[in-house]
């Protein structure tokens, strides 16, 4: 397990190698109308991600305590968590980086969790 270096800014793009993968992680702020996505001033966070400059994902929701993939997906190995270091909310970026933070997990790790064992 490995956390993902954040800062607490609304938008940034992180390069990670994790997993021997050259990652970019671009975490980022929109408006949403919908209840359940609404945070901070009813803005959500996002996550892109590539590997090698190529588009593994975009545009998934960032929930705490939900794996952000779920599912191998174009070769991508593990997969990406937020954590609540002080409870159980879903991540604002006034906290990205010391309330919230975004861990890799290896493929294994991830199994565990999605059995509850890890």
């Amino acid at each position: 397990m490995n956390t993902v270096p954040l800062r607490a800014t609304a938008n940034q793009t992180v390069q990670a190698v994790l997993g021997g993968q050259n990652c970019s992680l671009r975490v980022y702020t929109r408006q949403s109308e919908a209840n359940s996505m609404v945070g901070l001033n009813g803005a959500a966070l996002f996550v892109d991600l590539a590997i090698n400059e190529i588009a593994v994902v975009s545009g998934i929701i960032a929930r705490e305590g939900t794996l952000l993939l779920r599912y191998p997906r174009l070769g991508f190995v593990g997969d990406l968590l937020f954590v609540d270091m002080q409870g159980a909310k879903d991540p604002q970026w006034t906290g990205l980086g010391d309330r919230w933070r975004l861990v890799w997990l290896n493929a294994d790790e991830a199994q565990a969790y999605e059995e509850g064992t890890l």
